[in-house]
């Protein structure tokens, strides 16, 4: 039994460990905040701790700070975007300093704990948009993901070949 209990907390530690942010930032960070809701009031919402995350539409670097364009998305449990293609609206990242625009470019998925500072009218395109403002505490940049490449399990092509008999034949062991 202790043995168990051990090996739990260990486990437990290991993935924790694995978090990106730290643990301070998780337990401030109000999970029932969402995007849709601090659009229809940006006010409302002032001074709460968030944990939002997207996609990076454009980098902005201004004198002192630097802005984040990202299209909302669903975050999992490791807290990182996923399905792209639903997503509650935009939202802007304030950081201090200089953000590289190539580091942080397009299409690049981010994950941002920070406070909500209020909001931002800008034009995307000729429609006037409202992107609530979030001030960053910590910002997580996700690795690019790789794409899985899946091979064929019946050996076709040469030198595989429809010459080639049982065990090797590709319609074994369905009789084609």
């Amino acid at each position: 039994m202790k043995k168990s209990l051990i090996l739990a907390l260990l486990s437990f530690a290991l993935v924790a460990a694995c978090a990106p942010f730290s643990q301070k930032l998780l337990k401030e960070a109000e999970p029932d905040v969402s995007l849709s809701d601090v659009q229809k009031d940006p006010d409302r919402y002032k001074g709460r701790m968030i944990i939002w995350g997207g996609v990076v539409i454009e980098t902005l670097n201004r004198k002192d700070e630097t802005l984040l364009k990202v299209v909302q998305t669903d975050l999992d449990i490791e807290k990182r975007p996923t399905n792209m293609e639903k997503s509650s609206g935009r939202f802007l990242v304030r950081c201090a300093g200089f953000l590289d625009p190539y580091i942080y470019s397009k299409g690049r998925e981010i994950t941002v704990a920070g406070v909500i500072i209020g909001k931002e009218e800008q034009k995307i395109g000729e429609n006037r948009y409202v992107y609530p403002m979030v001030d960053s505490r910590q910002i997580h940049l996700w690795e690019k993901r790789q794409a899985i490449r899946h091979y064929d399990p019946w050996l076709w092509g040469p030198p595989y070949g429809w010459g080639y008999l049982y065990p090797w034949w590709p319609g074994y062991p369905y009789g084609w």
